[in-house]
């Protein structure tokens, strides 16, 4: 049985809204520090480029010819880790989907667009039609976008494709917390996954995030989690039979 660790590093922080560059540097700054922890996937909220802003989305979309993918790319790269991370993604219609990249130290980006939207999300933003699998270390890891996990589907999906490990990006809201957190807590035991959740902190698109972004193993137990309002590194480290964590604060580490 494989029994190779794998680093997570969850980047909680609070977004600037609508400005893609100063988000960027926030990325980089910050993948360039989970990669001097040890980190070998870094994953970031939610449209985390943008910040959850989906009345101006049409008009931050980009697609996969933009500097900004090119960019993280180079940062994946120098730092040899997988850094997932969101923005809206140009569509063949006049709403863009919520995206997420990922950025390999080969040089590859893929892209993952979400499947599962919440209720008044199909306004602003088209929906995919793709899931996304990918492997590292011998583990097979399932990408979500928040709404996803609601959906029974996407996690059938997850079993059929033998995944190890759930990562989902999200914003989630200090009302919807408790509710969400119970969601992936019995996901976890259901379908015998480890779970990692990186959610935001502080306002974006009128919703008040919740931080506490944590780990979940396959037994439902909170192994490590961030409180609900310091920007922060969640360093998770997981193999077949344990998983161990800590909290790097990362308060000085913002472009306003």
């Amino acid at each position: 049985m494989n029994n190779e660790k794998i680093t997570f590093s969850l980047v909680q922080y609070p977004s600037v809204k609508g400005d893609i560059q100063k988000n960027l540097i926030n990325h980089l700054e910050n993948i360039k520090l989970s990669a001097d922890y040890g980190a070998d996937v870094v994953i970031f909220p939610e449209l985390s480029l943008t910040g959850y802003e989906l009345e101006i989305a049409s008009q931050l979309a980009i697609d996969d010819t933009s500097s900004i993918i090119s960019e993280l790319s180079q940062a994946a790269i120098d730092n040899h880790v997988v850094i997932v991370s969101g923005a809206p993604l140009i569509s063949g219609s006049d709403k863009p989907y919520i995206g997420a990249f990922i950025s390999y130290p080969s040089g590859k980006t893929d892209f993952y667009r979400k499947q599962y939207l919440h209720a008044g999300e199909d306004n602003f933003v088209s929906a995919g039609s793709e899931n996304y699998c990918f492997e590292i270390k011998g583990k097979k890891l399932f990408l979500g976008i928040c709404a996803d996990f609601t959906c029974s589907q996407h996690w059938l999906d997850a079993n059929s494709a033998q995944a190890d490990i759930y990562l989902s990006s999200v914003l989630i809201s200090q009302n919807g917390f408790e509710h969400d957190s119970k969601i992936l807590k019995q996901k976890a035991i259901e379908h015998n996954l480890n779970i990692v959740m990186t959610n935001y902190i502080g306002e974006t698109g009128g919703w008040f995030s919740n931080g506490n972004s944590r780990v979940w193993d396959s037994n439902g137990n909170v192994c490590i989690s961030a409180n609900d309002a310091d920007p922060c590194l969640v360093l998770c480290t997981i193999s077949n039979d344990n998983i161990s964590g800590r909290i790097i604060n990362i308060t000085k580490n913002f472009t306003r």
